[in-house]
């Protein structure tokens, strides 16, 4: 991944964007009002829950009586699964079963592991903020995503990056606008052939012919200017 990348996120509740380390504090204080204004007697446990790969980062807003798996199923519609790997979560190295309640898993500060793939895995970390008391139909909401990284061509630094070489990756930034993409096709056997993999908004980006989510279509690909 390239150095020095800004990575921001878009609060749900007022559209208003904010740094990866200050979204936390931001959603918090919607949060907190929610509680606060609302009818007590049909709410229930919901936990705030943090994902984060690197630059890349997810918060969700789960129903306390939600499953693991529910969280599992969630991370790969939107950020990993590509072939029907395996999945699973650990904390301090303890297997933690896709049956558990996640109430009872996550309490503030608490960091879980989650592994998708392995064979070519792709590791992920959430961390458990505050619980809240309050209404809702929905299992998981995503309340922030990280807006697609500004991942700029290696070749001409002057376009957005479509695509990588996850061959050449592995010497260098092999990043490519689309027509930068021909160049690097005249010097790379490999990339018209297998290497070539799209820029996409994930931690999963350039592994085992992932292509991107089937939700959040919107923030899922490449940075455009």
């Amino acid at each position: 991944m390239a150095e020095n990348l800004t990575s921001e996120g878009k609060c749900i509740y007022c559209n208003e964007v904010f740094s990866q380390k200050e979204i936390t504090k931001h959603l918090t204080g919607h949060l907190k009002k929610l509680e606060k204004d609302i009818d007590r007697a049909n709410t229930e446990n919901f936990c705030h829950i943090e994902v984060e790969a690197g630059e890349m980062f997810l918060h969700l807003l789960v129903k306390g009586s939600a499953k693991m798996k529910d969280i599992d199923t969630f991370l790969r519609k939107i950020w990993l699964d590509c072939c029907g790997h395996m999945s699973g979560f650990s904390h301090k190295r303890a297997k933690v079963s896709m049956s558990h309640a996640v109430e009872n898993v996550f309490a503030a500060k608490v960091k879980i592991q989650h592994d998708y793939d392995y064979g070519t895995t792709t590791t992920v970390f959430l961390k458990g903020h505050k619980k809240y008391e309050l209404e809702g139909k929905d299992k998981i909401v995503l309340l922030s995503r990280n807006e697609p990284l500004k991942i700029m061509c290696s070749i001409c630094n002057a376009k957005p990056a479509i695509c990588m070489c996850t061959v050449c990756l592995w010497e260098e930034p092999s990043f490519f606008c689309e027509s930068c993409t021909e160049k690097h096709e005249e010097v790379c056997e490999d990339f018209s052939d297998y290497a070539n993999a799209p820029i996409v908004n994930s931690p999963r980006m350039g592994e085992c012919g992932y292509d991107g989510g089937v939700i959040d279509k919107d923030r899922d690909g490449c940075f455009a200017n």
